[in-house]
């Protein structure tokens, strides 16, 4: 994940042919995106957190050899979850995958009116 958000386009790094896409408008539900780079906590009364430009790129996992500090989130089209699965995002965190895994954390797509609130080209208000 980038630390950027989709108004900074000129702050990204350029991209090769193959070096997957930028994309902006995941939202982290029963979790938050810290900005420091990691999966944190909600905050109160937060359901849904915003994900800043994110590069997406297949990559072919080992099995076996998973990350002890990347959490495996499933990424839903939209909230009611279901049949609409898409991919696993791998997610850097501080604590225990399983601690996200049992709080039922996932990324969803399309979450409508969150990150449509965000003001094109400037910083959301705090």
């Amino acid at each position: 994940m980038q630390k950027k958000w989709y108004w900074e386009p000129n702050e990204l790094p350029k991209k090769l042919y193959g070096d997957g896409a930028y994309v902006f408008g995941f939202q982290v539900e029963g979790a938050r995106w810290d900005p420091v780079g990691s999966l944190e906590e909600s905050e109160p009364k937060k359901q849904f957190s915003v994900v800043p430009v994110v590069n997406c790129k297949p990559v072919l996992l080992v099995e076996g050899k998973e990350d002890k500090n990347v959490y495996q989130c499933p990424v839903y089209k939209n909230e009611s979850r279901g049949k609409t699965f898409v991919f696993f995002a791998q997610l850097k965190t501080k604590h225990n995958p399983l601690k996200w895994t049992l709080g039922g954390v996932a990324m969803i797509l399309d979450v409508e009116g969150v990150s449509d609130s965000f003001p094109f080209g400037k910083e959301p208000a705090a």
